[in-house]
């Protein structure tokens, strides 16, 4: 994003207050926030701007109580989306091609008649989050795709990638190629692991993103560690199979054949295994049944 956008509303309601030094400090402030880039420090600011450090701190005070704390980004993006009133918003269609071309598609996807709520949000994520209309489909028909497809999922989700500085086509794509891998890897731990009643919980999708991208279990390790976390627990647990699986990378075990030998010494403390039972010989036999052997 090579351009800077400012609400007309803000412009008529806040800056004719504000000091013009104040002004400057917040226009400086804004152009590095806006494109995700952390901001000088306040004698970097004063040096640019040819002001005295004192006042660009009072000039942060003033903007930081009237809610716009130019020290966080999201904080910034805080002016509520009716700040564009609906005619501002129409004409603003009437001239821009990439804007009505939003609100056709967007309809379309939705299917329904936009409410004025839906054009004031995708307004506000247009021209003030600064994200053009193709990220803002991709956004819509992601939304739609894992059934959260609400304007407030929508807003939510261009707010993060605005501060995250998801801002061109490439850089969504990929997100979302990220996302998509995320989510095929979880749906298949949950179909190795026979889950269809519920979805994972945020820290269980967390240990399991560690999976895939760190621990890297192979199917047959991680099935193993879950038929042993059922027979010692009696229940799934996300975390345990997690602590097992971490143990066996400390002690080099990358393969079924040699996790009977370390049976031993992986017993819990407060375990007591029956011992008319050959837990070994168990649950190698339903590991192989599992894996169709």
């Amino acid at each position: 994003m090579d351009s800077l956008s400012l609400p007309i509303k803000f412009i008529d309601e806040y800056l004719p207050k504000a000091d013009p030094s104040y002004i400057v400090v917040y226009l400086y402030a804004y152009r590095f926030l806006s494109q995700n880039e952390p901001l000088p420090d306040n004698s970097q600011v004063a040096a640019a701007l040819g002001m005295k450090e004192s006042d660009v701190c009072d000039a942060l005070k003033y903007w930081n109580r009237l809610g716009f704390n130019l020290a966080s980004k999201t904080s910034v993006k805080t002016l509520h989306k009716s700040i564009y009133t609906p005619g501002e918003i129409a004409q603003h269609a009437e001239y821009d091609k990439n804007l009505k071309w939003l609100f056709k598609e967007a309809e379309s996807a939705l299917g329904k008649i936009l409410s004025s709520a839906d054009l004031q949000t995708l307004f506000w994520i247009y021209d003030y989050l600064g994200l053009n209309h193709q990220i803002i489909m991709l956004i819509i028909n992601y939304s739609k795709k894992i059934n959260k497809a609400t304007m407030r999922y929508v807003e939510k989700v261009a707010i993060d990638w605005a501060d995250n500085g998801i801002d061109t086509v490439r850089k969504a794509e990929k997100h979302l190629a990220m996302l998509d891998e995320k989510s095929s890897y979880e749906y298949h731990v949950k179909k190795l692991l026979g889950i269809k009643d519920r979805d994972f919980t945020p820290g269980e999708k967390t240990i399991i993103e560690q999976w895939q991208n760190q621990l890297k279990p192979s199917d047959e390790m991680l099935l193993s560690a879950f038929e042993i976390n059922i027979n010692r627990t009696g229940k799934l647990s996300i975390r345990y199979i997690n602590g097992i699986l971490k143990s066996w990378v400390e002690k080099g075990i990358d393969q079924p054949e040699k996790i009977s030998a370390d049976k031993k010494s992986a017993k819990s403390g407060n375990f007591k295994q029956r011992e008319d039972i050959d837990f070994d010989a168990l649950e190698m036999e339903i590991l192989k049944k599992r894996m169709g052997r």
